[in-house]
């Protein structure tokens, strides 16, 4: 599950030369939109369900604002960050753009982005840990635009077939013996897991019940041993067979090729709104969304609710109020709300998930009410992750992939990441 876990797992993953020329941006400030009074450059990432999307929200607020010229770009991915640092760079960044949480920080910090306080848009209806998610330093830089969390997702219907039952709650201990069982009763080619190990973002529900967490002030704050622990625990589970060896994961570089999707394993990690991907590619059974693991069964202080990205205003727009207008609208609107539905994920209002939940047997659904089942239980959203993230994503993924080719042992992996993140974070 390399792949997945750097590109698609958590909608996140651009390439290492993204966020170096993320690093690149000039201190002196991003922007210079080319949008003027009466026109707006707006620009997002994702595939073609947010593009249509995103193209019906528009249209609503184009309906309102008809003299308010908006031009659009769209970008898979990596393509989009690429593009996106060369256009600050040069002061000809988009006025509204999408921001992912890896990247946010690096952005912020180089004042490439607008200080949105004080602007027209109101926060009192969004999820808590979400309005807060998008201060830097006491800014208000950014306004999510989804509520999301970690999550398994589960096919008890697999299960089902080796004669087994998938429990309500796991520890990581208790986990790791269902799927080496799971593995022994299905046979060669199916696992009881996805290679969850290079997650770098399924790690930090480790660290946080193992420790203080992954960072701390903008530096790697959980020890080396928490690292070698985890790269072990998965490390065991390939070795038993319970988890794909590295060169199948290596192949599940998409949803469609996930070994959850595939039938071949009945547990698979993400964020939430992932649910909505993975059950058009499992027909013949209903997925179940739940918790991660935690260091005791039904623990979930390891996992928290966060905006995963948000729309942000390039700090040279000429036409700011336009801006926080069309993000107000895109957040708070029920016909932007409607039209977006989870394709950016879970909306970040009790309000917005109303909206789109009167189905609860849907995946949207069940996506929506796991959230709201969870959001009292889980721990304290963690600080913006910072400046540096996204390079310590692909770093942290490609040494649980030399583990698995035996290029490396978990302990000399858990010093290299140590020393890169010192790196990276400047430490």
């Amino acid at each position: 599950m390399a792949a997945i876990s750097r590109r698609t797992l958590l909608g996140f993953g651009a390439a290492a030369a993204a966020a170096a020329a993320a690093a690149a941006l000039p201190g002196c400030g991003g922007g210079g939109g080319e949008g003027s009074s009466g026109g707006l450059r707006v620009a997002w990432y994702g595939g073609d369900p947010v593009h249509k999307a995103m193209d019906a929200a528009l249209a609503a607020f184009g309906a309102d604002h008809g003299d308010t010229k908006l031009t659009t770009e769209r970008a898979a991915f990596a393509d989009y960050w690429d593009k996106l640092a060369t256009q600050t760079a040069g002061k000809k960044s988009p006025d509204v753009f999408r921001m992912s949480m890896s990247y946010f920080s690096d952005y912020a910090q180089r004042k490439a982005l607008l200080d949105l306080s004080g602007k027209p848009i109101p926060l009192d209806a969004l999820d808590k840990d979400v309005a807060e998610s998008g201060k830097v330093d006491g800014k208000l830089m950014g306004i999510g635009q989804s509520s999301i969390t970690h999550a398994t997702f589960r096919n008890p219907q697999l299960v089902a077939k080796v004669g087994g039952q998938l429990p309500e709650q796991w520890s990581w201990q208790t986990f790791a013996t269902f799927a080496k069982d799971f593995a022994a009763e299905a046979g060669p080619g199916s696992y009881g897991t996805t290679d969850a190990g290079g997650n770098f973002q399924i790690f930090e529900v480790w660290a946080r019940e193992h420790g203080p967490g992954v960072f701390a002030d903008g530096k790697l704050a959980v020890g080396k041993d928490v690292i070698e622990d985890w790269f072990a625990y998965w490390q065991d589970l390939r070795a038993a067979k319970a988890a794909p060896p590295a060169d199948v994961s290596a192949e599940g570089g998409s949803f469609e090729t996930s070994q959850l999707s595939k039938g071949k394993s009945p547990v698979e990690f993400g964020w939430v709104q992932q649910l909505t991907f993975y059950q058009p590619l499992v027909k013949d059974a209903e997925l179940v969304v739940g918790a991660v693991p935690g260091k005791t069964p039904g623990s979930l202080r390891g996992q928290f609710l966060k905006a995963l990205d948000f729309w942000v205003v390039s700090s040279g727009t000429k036409d700011a109020d336009t801006a926080a207008q069309l993000i107000d609208f895109l957040v708070n609107d029920d016909r932007a709300v409607k039209a977006i539905g989870l394709t950016l994920g879970v909306p970040p209002s009790k309000k917005s998930r109303d909206l789109i939940a009167a189905q609860p047997d849907t995946p949207a659904g069940r996506a929506i009410a796991y959230v709201e089942q969870i959001e009292q239980q889980v721990g304290p959203s963690p600080q913006p992750w910072p400046k540096g993230y996204g390079e310590l994503i692909s770093v942290f993924d490609r040494l649980n992939e030399d583990i698995g080719f035996g290029r490396t042992d978990p302990a000399a992996a858990a010093e290299k990441f140590s020393s890169e993140a010192s790196r990276v974070l400047g430490a």
